[in-house]
């Protein structure tokens, strides 16, 4: 049974798959927000249009919290037409917002945020050395995720893309989160605006560049750590992106050779939205 565009309160806001994964924004005023919010929601003025660097992915499902049944609908009508189907709507004037149940609220500032960062990353924060270890480079870094979750974990961090519409996002993801990130605008094709380091960490996600992966074990300091995740060729996929940006099978860990790194984790499987994807994690041997 399809979910509802706006969910009626209290018969359906426990199963509401926004509210099941954490993902809750409130556009409602930031006076009727601090006097009563749900638990876990981000805060962002409903006058603005929110840059989706601050939202959670587009196949996660998201709870949009309005002051009204009019604007709830315009809201999910809105986001819908950003791409993302799995929103739903939630009117919360502020007498309603005083009748919840206390467990369910909180009051004042929040400090919680919607946005993740790419879920390879996370999954393999472990196996990244420390960061008194050296500084990090994200190389393609987009619109931010990484190198501000580095950041807030005390990495040093530059980040370098050729789009610098991506970068201001990044830019504006680093001054929300109150961290400091060296941002950098280049094109990759070029070797030359590749910064040498040598670098701790080293990332790359969603970019395919054959030189560019070859060159990253000489980027690093002995012990150093390259972490990547970009699109694979898989039999049958014929979505985003073409075919010339895809990997080949096993083609990842050519670039990280036994001679000169040690494989942590390697895997060819799906990203969470369902694309083909392979993902590596080598360290620079001291040999």
């Amino acid at each position: 049974m399809e979910s509802p565009a706006v969910i009626e309160f209290l018969d359906n806001l426990r199963t509401a798959p926004g509210w099941l994964a954490g993902n809750i924004l409130d556009l409602r005023p930031e006076d009727a927000f601090r006097a009563g919010h749900l638990r876990g929601a981000a805060w962002h003025p409903g006058q603005q249009e929110v840059p989706s660097i601050f939202l959670p992915p587009r196949h996660e499902p998201l709870l949009v919290i309005a002051a009204s049944a009019g604007e709830a609908v315009a809201a999910v009508e809105h986001f819908r037409g950003r791409g993302r189907t799995l929103v739903q709507g939630l009117a919360l004037p502020a007498p309603l917002a005083a009748a919840l149940p206390s467990d369910w609220t909180a009051t004042g500032d929040s400090n919680h945020s919607l946005w993740k960062p790419p879920a390879w990353l996370a999954r393999h924060e472990g196996l990244l050395p420390p960061p008194a270890a050296g500084p990090v480079l994200d190389l393609a870094c987009g619109s931010g995720r990484a190198v501000v979750w580095m950041a807030e974990k005390g990495y040093r961090v530059t980040g370098i893309d050729w789009e610098d519409e991506a970068l201001d996002l990044a830019r504006q993801l680093a001054s929300r989160s109150r961290v400091a990130c060296h941002l950098l605008s280049g094109d990759l094709r070029d070797p030359e605006v590749v910064p040498p380091g040598p670098w701790a960490v080293v990332l790359n996600f969603r970019f395919r560049q054959p030189e560019l992966l070859a060159a990253m074990p000489g980027l690093l300091l002995p012990g150093g750590v390259a972490l990547v995740r970009t699109f694979r060729d898989a039999p049958g996929y014929e979505g985003h992106p073409a075919a010339r940006h895809r990997l080949a099978p096993g083609e990842l860990l050519k670039y990280f050779p036994a001679k000169t790194c040690d494989i942590l984790a390697h895997e060819e499987s799906h990203d969470p939205d369902g694309r083909p994807a392979a993902g590596i994690v080598a360290r620079k041997s001291f040999r």
